[in-house]
């Protein structure tokens, strides 16, 4: 085997001995490398500090120690916290956009609103979750059949109790996935409002430009990778997506400040900061104050110990120095 099990002892002698890295207290290290693993801290953060990222054995910078990598390590950690909760707060305002626009355009009553004459029947494709081909809107619907059936509170009060089990009361139970689905396959009037009333803007206007509606969409299904990816420890400081990331939008990238040309050479694709930007268009800020805030309060305290990282940092989050407050 070409990576056998080390010790503790073992891995800091080869990273001390082979690669070069030093250490300011070993004892603390030790206690980081038991409690976190050397996979998770070592090779998920070495990249920046490596002579050629390509080749480990050529080592570390001259003067990298392990305490800087798991400085990293630590800001990318509570960076993913942050991420979670903001696009937890922006799920729970999809959910109310969702219930509020079905049950006014479609019905509250679960005999109307999940009948699939009132929804888009998507494209037929292979559904993983399902394990067979199919059209996304039959997917959905076993989902929301499936929640009216529930067992579970509340409801199975409100389908004993009251008969009918509303779209305000299904959507607490969706995951975000599955909400995703339920705007994509909305009719366009429905997914008019939806998109309205997140964005807190006039329907005549969303009608008036598919834009919006595209750009939502496509927001959303990177929205969804970066809650993924935060939920399974994944890097978050570096992270990009290529099956999730924009198309080209002459609106939306004229609003987040990215031209044509700029976009071309790779900027306002998947980075956190096309996250952090897009966030600013909602109705409701909260998601986006709570994860502007994050990210000032984790990158100042980070850069308070290694200021020379600064730049390095800001373009690989594809933050812009006025987007945040990184004045000491």
């Amino acid at each position: 085997m070409d990576k056998p099990f080390r010790s503790i002892d073992q891995q800091i002698n080869k990273l001390k001995n082979e690669r070069g890295l030093l250490f300011e207290n070993e004892e603390w290290a030790k206690h980081l490398l038991l409690n976190y693993g050397y996979y998770e801290i070592i090779n998920g953060y070495k990249y920046h500090f490596m002579v050629d990222t390509s080749n480990d054995d050529a080592g570390f910078i001259q003067g990298i120690t392990f305490e800087h990598i798991y400085q990293l390590f630590n800001y990318d950690r509570f960076l993913r916290t942050q991420v979670m909760s903001s696009l937890e707060t922006l799920e729970l305002s999809l959910r109310q956009a969702i219930a509020y626009t079905v049950a006014e355009q479609i019905s509250d009553d679960q005999n109307e609103y999940l009948s699939r004459r009132v929804y888009r029947t998507g494209h037929r494709q292979y559904i993983h979750s399902a394990h067979r081909e199919m059209y996304p809107i039959d997917h959905l619907l076993h989902i929301l059949n499936g929640i009216t059936h529930a067992n579970s509170e509340p409801f199975k009060h409100y389908r004993e109790d009251h008969g009918n089990v509303p779209p305000w009361i299904v959507v607490k139970k969706m995951n975000f996935g599955s909400l995703i689905w339920w705007f994509r396959l909305l009719k366009s009037n429905e997914k008019n409002w939806v998109v309205a009333r997140m964005l807190g803007l006039d329907v005549n206007l969303i009608e008036q430009t598919s834009l919006l509606k595209d750009a939502m969409s496509n927001l959303l299904s990177l929205y969804l990778d970066y809650r993924n990816t935060a939920a399974h420890g994944g890097r978050i400081y570096n992270h990009f997506s290529t099956d999730h990331e924009l198309p080209y939008n002459e609106l939306f990238h004229g609003i987040i400040g990215v031209t044509s040309e700029e976009y071309r050479q790779g900027k306002g694709h998947s980075r956190l900061g096309v996250v952090l930007k897009s966030l600013n268009l909602f109705s409701n800020k909260d998601p986006y104050s709570e994860l502007k805030i994050g990210i000032n309060i984790y990158l100042k305290s980070y850069l308070k110990l290694y200021p020379n990282d600064k730049e390095y940092l800001l373009e690989t989050m594809e933050i812009d120095k006025e987007d945040i407050d990184l004045e000491m």
